[in-house]
C-alpha cells in the first residue's frame, strides 16, 4: 500500500494540473480491484452464500460489486464496519483456494 496523500501532495498535483489525471487513475484502479475480487469470491458458490449473510447481509450475492471498506476514515480512525472482517476473510479464502492446485481426485477422475 502507498502512503497517503497529504494535503501538500494534492496542492502540487493541482497547480501541476495532475489532480484530475491522478485521481481519475486510481478510481480505475479501485474498480478494478473490486471486480477482480467479486469475480474471485463468486466463482465459489459457497463462499458466494456467505455474502448473504450476517454480517454482510446483501440480498443475493451478485449485488456485492467487490468493495470493501478501508481500514479506517478520512480521519485516520480505524473503521469498525463489522462487514470489513468479513469480507477480508471471503477474499482471502477465495485467493487462497485459486492458488491451490486442482483437487487430486478429481485430477484421477478425468485421468481415468
Amino acid at each position: 500500500m502507498s502512503d497517503p496523500l497529504t494535503f501538500a501532495d494534492a496542492r502540487t498535483l493541482q497547480q501541476q494540473g495532475d489532480i484530475g489525471r491522478f485521481i481519475k487513475h486510481h478510481m480505475t484502479e479501485a474498480r478494478r480491484a473490486a471486480a477482480h475480487r467479486r469475480g474471485l469470491v463468486l466463482r465459489y458458490p459457497d463462499l458466494a452464500a456467505q455474502l448473504t449473510q450476517h454480517p454482510i447481509n446483501h440480498s443475493s450475492p451478485e449485488k456485492w460489486n467487490g468493495y470493501i471498506p478501508p481500514a479506517t476514515d478520512c480521519t485516520g480512525a480505524m473503521n469498525t464496519a463489522r462487514c470489513r472482517p468479513a469480507l477480508l476473510t471471503l477474499v482471502a479464502e477465495a485467493e487462497r483456494r485459486q492458488s491451490q492446485p486442482r483437487d487430486t481426485a478429481t485430477g484421477l477422475e478425468e485421468a481415468a
